[in-house]
């Protein structure tokens, strides 16, 4: 987009424009300190690259092309090592997008990359200023920018820990003149002043500055009342911990993260961005805190608070206490804790045998009963600053193995009977859902727990955090959800799935902790890790179901929509087994219809790093190629409707100038003329009241500096209005036609 000099000051209209690109810094600068992103000075930069090539006005069908260069330069600066001159990293680029692009047409935005995120808000800068243009220098209407900068500086400033005393002193500096000049530059349009001089603007406009700079400064320093309000934060914060709204079944309003206290579930949740801890790991796994074994009918409690096992090594190998048909496949991870809140708890990997710290004098603890580890500092349960180290073994559960488990739950499990405990009043119906959900299923407790486990999802149930009821007294938590709102959390869906499940005799258990986070990659606390670091936030707070399994132990299941089961799963065969055929035709290694891979499939991809480290390309080479082709054609597509509607007037023009060259006549000469009319309208020639059409003629020539304006509606007049015959001087209008079209376009 150009800057058109139109009826007033070219220099103006710059000025306006560089004053939205300040209030624009204004949205961006405050970024780094209120959310996570990192780097805010690049996107400073690509501001102002986005500014300055619209400033220097070059070719329309350059502009585009240097501003999109720059914005891949800017992503292959912040993600990737590969040069920018090289093929390797628009590989990287386009596997990046692939993942988006799958996460975003399954509506899981959470799984969306950095990358793609980052994109997404290079193209707003882009397209922002595009708009800034429009409103700033064109329409001269900056008014509704400015409100909303001063409403959004003194929101952050209310609500989160950014300090916007100097940011609203700037804004107001900067709005205040542009406003100024914005409205000299209407007034000069307006009453068809003379555009003065620049040294004569230099003059009008210097004394209102002075006096907006004395005016701010003396604002900033002079001294003033203490607030007259309430503080709104506290009673936010206040309402976020007791709740909002009354009455039985309305959903209460918490704080998502880590708490103590599960007796009551229900109610929906705020998100909460604050970083709990930074993780390093192969791929995303989920961090294990505790367990509950009681199920009230609105909530859990334990029924036995176990008898942790004290040591200074850290070492427990009955973290992962699992049956020798489990393989464990070694694994470090290293956590160090930023805002842990209410967690005094170490979380810990699923396979954890070691804990370990630089702290001296630190010993620690694990409760087998109620699985959890922590340690502690001077006689009290506490997490070190420096943080933890890790050993765990991962395991890989064995589905043959769990298929030969027979569903009733049998003494000789030695399994304690807590786990198979249900409020004497749980509604018929729950298990009464649970036996027609598995009705169809091969009698074993995995495909039972795999059948029970998918339906939600295949049911259409409805993840959400917000309007999420809470059962009255009477009612039940798990039979509200399961019949009546079938909407919630992961609360309501781990619960249920433990309820069904102890409903069919299957031991089953809740576990609680958090998900495996993002990766991190800007942060400082692991700085020699690279991709391997991961974030986890308050927002990644979740449960989900342990079942039991004689010979294996407890293993994770995940019914929550919209979550995958981050476990590994096995045959629990070797290759050679499978390859020579030896197998037990009795059990064939074909998977029930509801597994969602083949157990042939699962053993291929066993041990393969690049499936659990979230590399892509699974899809294989052709969904490869069919996305680079989607995203080629998609490309295409938007530069061909680009093209067209930037060049629109010259096609048009293209077009009248050969039908008015082929078939000259009244119409043709009409249609031609108004085209004329409507070029100098969008250029800033309007009619004004009163104004004749000879007159307005006569003030374009004078503008463009000819008289080929007044020539063509002299032409016009003659033609249309008197009906004279002059196809003898066709070639003369259609000549004065194109040459006055092809300088408006020029402009």
């Amino acid at each position: 987009m150009r800057l058109k000099d139109m009826s007033s000051s070219k220099w103006v209209g710059i000025a306006l424009y560089i004053g939205s690109m300040l209030l624009l810094m204004e949205w961006v600068l405050p970024l780094g300190q209120v959310t996570d992103t990192g780097g805010t000075h690049l996107f400073i930069i690509y501001i102002v690259f986005c500014f300055v090539i619209s400033l220097i006005q070059l070719p329309m069908w350059i502009a585009p092309f240097i501003k999109l260069a720059g914005l891949m330069f800017l992503l292959n600066y912040i993600f990737y090592e590969p040069s920018f001159f090289s093929l390797a990293w628009l590989g990287e680029l386009l596997v990046d997008l692939q993942l988006s692009t799958q996460a975003l047409l399954g509506q899981s935005w959470i799984e969306l990359t950095p990358v793609f995120r980052t994109l997404l808000f290079l193209i707003l800068l882009w397209m922002m200023s595009y708009l800034l243009y429009y409103w700033f220098v064109v329409v001269k209407r900056p008014f509704s920018f400015v409100l909303l900068t001063f409403v959004y500086v003194t929101a952050l400033d209310t609500f989160t820990l950014y300090d916007g005393n100097v940011a609203i002193v700037r804004v107001f500096i900067f709005s205040v003149l542009i406003l100024i000049l914005a409205n000299l530059n209407r007034i000069v349009d307006q009453e068809k002043i003379k555009v003065p001089s620049s040294r004569t603007m230099a003059k009008w406009i210097a004394p209102m500055a002075i006096v907006v700079f004395i005016s701010a400064a003396i604002g900033f320093a002079a001294p003033k009342f203490e607030p007259q309000w309430p503080d709104p934060v506290s009673f936010i914060q206040a309402a976020g911990q007791n709740g909002f709204g009354s009455g039985e079944g309305s959903g209460g309003v918490n704080r998502v993260g880590y708490g103590e206290h599960d007796d009551r579930l229900g109610g929906g949740f705020i998100m909460d961005d604050t970083t709990v801890f930074y993780a390093t790991a192969t791929s995303p796994r989920y961090w294990k805190v505790e367990t509950k074994d009681e199920y009230t009918g609105h909530g859990w409690v334990r029924s036995d608070e176990g008898t942790p096992t004290t040591n200074e090594s850290g070492h427990f190998p009955h973290i992962s206490d699992y049956g020798e048909s489990v393989e464990r496949n070694e694994t470090e991870a290293e956590l160090q804790f930023i805002e842990p809140g209410h967690l005094n708890k170490i979380p810990y990997l699923y396979g954890t045998e070691t804990v370990g710290t630089t702290v001296d004098g630190v010993s620690f603890y694990y409760n087998h009963t109620t699985g959890e580890l922590a340690s502690i500092i001077n006689e009290e349960q506490d997490l070190v600053e420096e943080g933890y180290s890790l050993e765990a073994g991962r395991p890989d559960f064995p589905r043959n193995e769990m298929r030969e488990v027979s569903v009733e739950y049998e003494e000789s499990e030695e399994m304690p009977d807590r786990y198979l405990q249900l409020p004497d009043d749980l509604p018929e119906r729950v298990s009464n859902l649970a036996e027609e959900i598995v009705s169809d299923v091969d009698e074993n407790r995995y495909d039972y727990a795999r059948a029970i486990e998918s339906y939600f999802e295949d049911s259409g149930f409805e993840y959400a955090t917000s309007d999420v009821a809470i059962p009255s007294d009477d009612e039940d938590y798990v039979d509200q959800f399961l019949f009546d709102t079938q909407r919630g959390y992961c609360d309501n869906y781990s619960t249920s799935m433990v309820v069904m499940l102890r409903s069919l005799d299957i031991p089953a258990r809740w576990a609680k902790g958090f998900t495996g986070g993002e990766r991190a990659f800007q942060q400082d606390v692991f700085p020699g890790e690279g991709s391997n670091v991961f974030e986890v936030q308050n927002n990644n707070a979740h449960s989900w179901v342990e079942v039991y399994f004689p010979e294996v132990g407890w293993v994770p299941f995940e019914p929550t929509v919209g979550f995958d089961n981050q476990a590994n799963f096995s045959t629990g065969e070797s290759i050679d087994d499978i390859l020579d055929g030896d197998t037990n035709e009795d059990d064939p290694l074909e998977a029930p219809e509801n597994d969602d891979q083949s157990d042939l499939d699962d053993l291929l991809d066993e041990g393969n790093e690049s499936e659990e480290d979230g590399a892509v390309g699974s899809g294989g080479q052709d969904s490869n190629f069919n996305l680079l082709h989607l995203f080629a054609i998609t490309i295409g597509t938007l530069l061909t409707i680009w093209l067209i509607y930037m060049y629109r007037s010259k096609i048009v023009a293209s077009w009248k100038n050969q039908k008015l060259k082929r078939k000259p006549s009244a119409k043709t000469i009409t249609n031609s003329y108004q085209f004329i009319l409507k070029l100098l309208e969008r250029e800033g020639y309007q009619f004004q009241s009163g104004e004749t059409l000879r007159e307005y003629a006569y003030n374009v020539d004078r503008m463009l500096g000819n008289k080929q304006m007044t020539e063509l509606t002299q032409y016009y007049e003659r033609f249309v209005y008197r009906e004279e015959d002059l196809i003898s001087e066709v070639d003369q209008f259609y000549q004065t036609w194109r040459q006055l079209t092809k300088q408006i376009l020029s402009k």
